[in-house]
């Protein structure tokens, strides 16, 4: 990643409103705040990335020192400087890794601009999400992903007080999916061992396809010893925060599937690493996102698109790419399109993707370089 070709780099801040609040076991999204990267190339081609945190409100030290390193690369390109490397990146840990997401998807689609046309994946399957609502709610929701098409559905689940309750809003998930639809979990983190192992045995009957970070990440031999004890598959999502990480998972066997998610583990070539680990344990990846705005769900896409192939899989896992709609605002000029549980990859050059600058006026809060 040096960028040596780059003379203009553009980065600004937006906050775009979630159409309605997005609940977890970690909190409330009210907002989604990202940072907006364009690079320019001696061609003129424009390469576009997008550098998002988990759980960010714009004042946290974190996201401090992302607007810092932001900044930091603006000037480093106005000064015909080349971009600050992945190791470079690496030593600033998490906001360092958001900003190496933007740096390789806009590096990636300008290259992909650059490159001659070839034969690219055309569209990945992605699952319809449901958020933590009742058992009526979540009956209804289940049976909009079914008529939409979807062939997986996502749960989030983990706040339930009791079991009980836990049973009975998977069951209606169940049943409005019918039986051959494909139905996964996602604690989030919220239980402890020993919730995670009644809770997951409680579910067991309704076939779900797996569970998703049954407990807190951070602690990959407790994740094996959910893993070892489980009737259903396990997934490692918070667990996978970089490359280092996803390693000590695969070392400690502690998940059937790694959930990716390229804005929080260093972007696509960082992901594609993890990958290619984890297939030669014959360990798939889901691609998902951290709700970014169309420019970083753009780069996900192109992420998952270039997934190497899992010996022996015997089917493509859904990714968890459908958020767009999420958002007030995807800050594109043509939105993405799922049909039949599949989102489609745009046509056109590089990710396919332009921005609407008007969008991008309307939700910016600060702006570095040139505003259109």
């Amino acid at each position: 990643m040096s960028g040596d070709a780059l003379i203009a780099a553009e980065a600004v801040r937006v906050r775009v409103p979630f159409r309605r609040p997005i609940r977890t076991v970690a909190g409330e999204w009210t907002h989604r705040e990202s940072w907006i990267l364009r690079l320019r190339d001696a061609d003129g081609a424009v390469g576009l990335g997008e550098a998002a945190l988990d759980f960010d409100t714009g004042e946290d030290p974190t996201a401090a020192e992302l607007s810092r390193l932001v900044r930091n690369t603006v000037e480093r390109v106005r000064a015909g400087e080349s971009l600050p490397s992945a190791a470079e990146l690496e030593e600033s840990g998490v906001p360092g890794r958001a900003l190496r997401c933007a740096l390789d998807s806009a590096m990636l689609d300008l290259g992909l601009q650059a490159a001659a046309p070839g034969a690219v994946t055309r569209s990945v399957p992605v699952n319809a999400t449901i958020g933590f609502l009742g058992s009526s709610e979540t009956f209804a929701a289940a049976r909009d992903a079914v008529a939409g098409g979807f062939g997986t559905i996502k749960m989030k689940v983990g706040p339930e007080r009791h079991t009980a309750e836990l049973v009975e809003r998977v069951a209606a998930g169940r049943a409005a999916a019918g039986p051959n639809m494909l139905l996964r979990l996602d604690a989030n983190g919220a239980w402890d061992v020993a919730t995670a192992r009644e809770r997951i045995a409680a579910v067991a009957p309704y076939r779900i396809e797996y569970v998703e970070q049954p407990i807190a990440a951070g602690d990959p031999h407790s994740l094996a010893e959910v893993r070892a004890a489980s009737p259903i598959p396990i997934a490692a999502d918070e667990s996978v925060a970089s490359v280092a990480a996803a390693r000590e998972l695969l070392a400690a066997r502690a998940a059937d599937v790694l959930v990716v998610k390229p804005a929080r583990v260093g972007g696509p070539v960082a992901a594609w690493e993890i990958a290619d680990m984890a297939a030669a344990g014959g360990v798939p990846v889901v691609i998902s996102t951290l709700f970014e705005t169309g420019v970083g769900l753009a780069g996900a896409l192109a992420t998952a698109a270039g997934l190497p192939v899992v010996a022996d899989a015997t089917r493509d896992y859904a990714h968890g790419l459908a958020t767009a709609d999420l958002l007030r605002s995807d800050l594109l000029t043509r939105p993405f399109s799922v049909v039949d549980g599949r989102m489609v990859v745009p046509d056109g050059p590089g990710l396919g993707i332009s921005l609407d600058d008007a969008a991008l006026e309307r939700y910016a809060v600060e702006w570095l370089g040139r505003r259109p």
